[in-house]
């Protein structure tokens, strides 16, 4: 996170530090001190400092020295880290689906979201992977008039955004009046408070829009310092769209999908992250520092790029994923209407040049996902 963009952040948890380190207790103290902590403040240029932290109505209202003050309890945290709450930058704690019924659901117990906030987890940015409620304004409404645990930031989607714009004819290029008319869907979205721009362009309909599609689009956030937040294109040798054998014989790796990442940042100014960035498929293991390095190299540029990793393992992809590639499905159904799933593979199978195909597409998954063991 860029300074300014941690700012916001913690203006957003509602902290409130004071004018200077100097505590002013007042005849009562402080409800809490916390003494001896190392404190993340957010500022990048000096990470965490030992101080102790003076908490006084559940606001922090000194930083400093405070051995001294007085308090109804007192913590050591000696060896312990003290931050302004954890800021989940990939949430999808409100995507209003009925399958998840997140921090807009009816029973408060959810929108409490207890199992976020009692790991630390004070903030959530949500309406990930290009996905948003349209307009935002109406989404925001309703937070707030629910109650929510953890503080929520709205990014707008892109592919939710196309779909509105485009129809049902997706999967194309967006034309200069189609890319005029999501600017302006973008601007209203902002002005109705979203930070900024989510892409899923491994997912239909945003693997469809070009770079310069992008471009423009982020460029319309970059007057309200808004924030661009890509699911890129791969997330390792190549797309968990593509199969062994489709037409498109040349599809992206992970490195050209955070060259795109840089691009976008590069040109229009903007702070972009790269979500949950991985080397994924056993053939594309240790790649993960070629991608680092691009980065490394577009921050000594002046492009403002970041990225955020997964703290636990997985082999990425939704979670419709199957070894089975879904051209079966799709070819069994062509010729024989009636075809469920199983009935589908069966008649492919039948062929030999099919049976190759399937082999190959379930080998590759395999491999994709970590290998069988």
């Amino acid at each position: 996170m860029t300074a300014g963009v941690w700012g916001a952040l913690l203006a957003a948890l509602s902290i409130q530090l004071p004018a200077q380190q100097a505590p002013a207790p007042g005849p009562t103290g402080f409800d809490i001190i916390i003494l001896n902590a190392r404190v993340f403040t957010g500022n990048r240029d000096s990470p965490w400092r030992t101080e102790d932290i003076g908490i006084r109505s559940g606001l922090i209202a000194a930083l400093g020295t405070l051995r001294d003050s007085t308090a109804r309890q007192v913590i050591d945290a000696r060896a312990l880290l003290a931050t302004p709450g954890f800021i989940d930058l990939h949430s999808h704690a409100d995507d209003g689906r009925p399958q998840f019924n997140g921090l807009r659901s009816a029973n408060p117990r959810r929108r409490a979201a207890l199992n976020l906030i009692t790991q630390g987890i004070t903030t959530v940015v949500v309406n990930q992977d290009g996905r948003s409620p349209l307009p935002i304004a109406r989404q925001a409404t309703r937070l707030r008039q629910l109650g929510t645990g953890p503080n929520v930031i709205l990014l707008a989607g892109h592919g939710s955004i196309r779909r509105q714009v485009m129809g049902t004819d997706l999967r194309r290029r967006a034309t200069a009046a189609e890319i005029s008319a999501m600017r302006e869907t973008v601007r209203q979205a902002m002005e109705e408070g979203a930070w900024g721009l989510s892409a899923g362009l491994e997912y239909i309909p945003g693997r469809y829009g070009d770079t310069e599609e992008l471009v423009q689009l982020v460029r319309a956030i970059a007057p309200y310092h808004g924030i661009y937040i890509a699911h890129q294109r791969s997330e390792g040798h190549d797309p968990l769209w593509y199969t062994p054998g489709l037409p498109d014989s040349n599809p992206p790796t992970l490195l050209d999908a955070i060259r795109e990442t840089i691009e976008i940042g590069d040109r229009t100014g903007v702070t972009v992250i790269a979500s949950h960035i991985k080397a994924k498929g056993v053939g594309f293991w240790g790649r993960s520092r070629d991608a680092i390095r691009l980065i490394a190299g577009a921050r000594q540029r002046g492009v403002d790029i970041w990225a955020d990793q997964y703290p636990y393992t997985t082999t990425g992809g939704d979670g419709n994923a199957v070894l089975i590639p879904f051209w079966v499905f799709r070819k069994g159904r062509s010729e024989h209407p009636q075809a469920d799933f199983a009935q589908a593979l069966d008649y492919a199978l039948q062929n030999p040049n099919d049976r190759r195909r399937i082999r190959n597409g379930i080998t590759h998954e395999i491999e994709r996902r970590g290998g069988a063991a």
